[in-house]
């Protein structure tokens, strides 16, 4: 058996500030600000949780309210970190949050970043031109050209400012989103998709910094036929 060894995250006895990385955007696109309730039995939901991989398209309140369940920021606290710590839907180490959600609209060459503070979408400018191989490269996996895909950007150097040996913390905190917004398109009654992909070469590109890396890509969509 081959296995890479991530170390025993622990915390550090003195926090090490980091400067997030500091994005290219240009238009925003608001979000419904009154996305739809999930009224369905929570045990219903885990009964029922799949993977599907046929999607259909998806309307922008569809898309506001799985973003508003799944990845928006609910309260956040000051820390020594350099940054504020994040209350999500999913749990992350440290409260840190590190990743972020980037997503590509059937029928759009853009990419757009999604700012889970203001609920909003920024046009990530150099997108197109930075990632233009991705697509084609999940494509590979799986189709889906009605499906919107997410692709999910790390920088490990927030987590690393408050654990040593933070890579394992890093992938357990992608897990858990992906976990969630499984859970949440159930919810919805949409079909949602991980791929085993990472992203990489190309979303460490995004900066010019040498922060970032790629950790995952997924696949959203309605019922196909629905």
């Amino acid at each position: 058996m081959t296995w890479i060894d991530l170390g025993n995250p622990v915390p550090r006895g003195v926090p090490i500030p980091y400067q997030p990385v500091i994005w290219d955007t240009g238009a925003h696109f608001v979000l419904s600000a009154l996305p739809e309730g999930l009224d369905r039995p929570f045990g219903e939901v885990l009964d029922e949780r799949a993977t599907h991989r046929c999607f259909a398209g998806i309307n922008d309140q569809q898309l506001g309210a799985f973003l508003w369940h799944a990845c928006r920021t609910r309260d956040t606290a000051a820390s020594s970190l350099g940054f504020d710590l994040e209350h999500r839907t999913a749990p992350s180490a440290g409260a840190i949050h590190p990743i972020h959600v980037f997503l590509k609209r059937p029928g759009d060459e853009e990419w757009w970043m999604y700012n889970p503070q203001s609920h909003q979408l920024f046009l990530l400018k150099h997108g197109a031109s930075r990632l233009p191989g991705l697509y084609e490269h999940s494509l590979q996996v799986l189709g889906g050209d009605d499906a919107t895909r997410m692709l999910f950007v790390a920088e490990p150097g927030k987590t690393a400012g408050k654990y040593h040996d933070a890579c394992s913390l890093v992938w357990r905190d992608a897990g858990a989103l992906l976990a969630v917004m499984a859970l949440t398109a159930t919810a919805q009654g949409l079909n949602f998709c991980p791929l085993g992909i990472t992203g990489e070469p190309w979303a460490s590109s995004l900066s010019d910094q040498g922060k970032l890396v790629g950790v995952g890509l997924a696949l959203l969509g309605s019922c196909a036929g629905a």
